[in-house]
This record gives C-alpha cells, structure tokens and sequence, in this order.
C-alpha cells in the first residue's frame, strides 16, 4: 500500500503520520514511513541562501525565470527518481509505505506563492498512485493558535487550494479539530479497512505515541 497525508500547515500531519505508522506496526502491519519535505530540503537551502546574498525574499527570488528553471531541472532529476525509488524500494522489502506529505503539498506549495508548479499536470502520473490519500483540514483560528508564525490570509488560501485538490485527486478529507487520539483513530480505520491484514484499532497506543 502506499498511503499520503497532506493538508494546511499545523493541521498535525507529521503528528498522524509518525503515531499511525508506529501502531500499524505495533499490530503487524509492515509500514515505513516517508517525510517528502527531506527531499526538498537541499533546494530550499539554495533559495535561502541565494535570497540573503541578493537581499531578496525567499518568494522573490523563486519567481524569477533562472530559479523557477532550476527548480523544474531538480523536481525533475531529483525529486521524482528519489521519491520513486524510496517508495519502490520499501515495497519491493515487502513494507507498505505511510508518506508525510506528497505531491499534493508540493503543488499547494508553489500555487500559495503564485507560482506555477513545475511539471504539474504531469507530475501525478510520474509517481506511484495511492493506495489511499488522506487530506487534513481544520478551523483557521485552530491552526493559527498552533502556528502563530502564519497569517491568517496564507492559512485560508492553503484551505481553499487543498479544498480543490481534494475534489481533483478525491482525497479523503478529515477532519482535524477534534483530538489527535481521534483523528489516528479514525485515519487507522480507514487504513486498516482499505488493506489487508490485523483490523483491530484502539486508540491506546495513539494516546501514548502523540504523548511521547
């Protein structure tokens, strides 16, 4: 299987994610676990740097013609031969794969900057498909008083732009203001009805890894 969570920032993807793959292996079920932002990371080092050395905002210097080039040159060469072969590998060692964001989030990412994103229309049917795709929603005001660093206009954009995606690529939308015992819980259950192997789902083991 290889199953995604995307959604707004402060939403608790990573939260899910980490807590959901450490209980599906708990019950038996052989899951590695993904983060696509490590892939990313690199690039968004040479943006940083190259804004600072330019005395420009990060935004800026991606809207230029050279880094939008660069950034398709490395989506291109590096990001979708890594991704794909991390998942392959890991399904080839028998493990069904969990991953913390996918191409969905690097899609919302370069359209809440206006940017159009490289290789978009394509960029879906270059990866693997998902078994299953969750998308992560929850009120603004929530999410704000988790992730002060953000304004509010930003956060609604990225809502309404997942809100599309999600009627595009018929992502599984859940709702994240409940707690995150409830959220694993039910993000669990769909997992374990949509694969094959142990059904059991209790919410023990979530309480006590989104604890630690």
């Amino acid at each position: 299987m290889l199953i995604t969570l995307s959604g707004t920032h402060g939403t608790g993807k990573s939260t899910t994610a980490g807590a959901c793959c450490y209980y599906l292996n708990r019950l038996g079920w052989k899951h590695a676990y993904i983060r696509q932002v490590d892939l990313l990371i690199p690039f968004g080092f040479v943006i940083k740097r190259g804004s600072q050395v330019l005395h420009l905002q990060p935004t800026e210097l991606e809207r230029m013609k050279p880094f939008r080039i660069l950034w398709a040159v490395y989506i291109l060469l590096v990001y979708l031969p890594f991704l794909r072969a991390g998942i392959r590998f890991r399904h080839m060692m028998g493990y069904s794969v969990l991953c913390d964001r996918y191409i969905y989030d690097l899609i919302v990412t370069f359209r809440g900057k206006d940017i159009v994103t490289p290789f978009e229309t394509l960029l879906p049917s270059l990866l693997p498909h998902p078994t299953i795709s969750f998308v992560l929603d929850a009120p603004t005001d929530r999410i704000l008083k988790c992730r002060p660093e953000h304004t509010r206009d930003l956060i609604e954009k990225e809502q309404r732009l997942y809100r599309q995606l999600s009627n595009r690529f018929h992502l599984r939308r859940i709702d994240a203001s409940a707690s995150a015992t409830v959220v694993g819980k039910t993000v669990l259950s769909q997992i374990t009805s949509t694969g094959k192997g142990p059904t059991e789902v209790g919410p023990v083991l979530i309480s006590e890894r989104v604890s630690r």
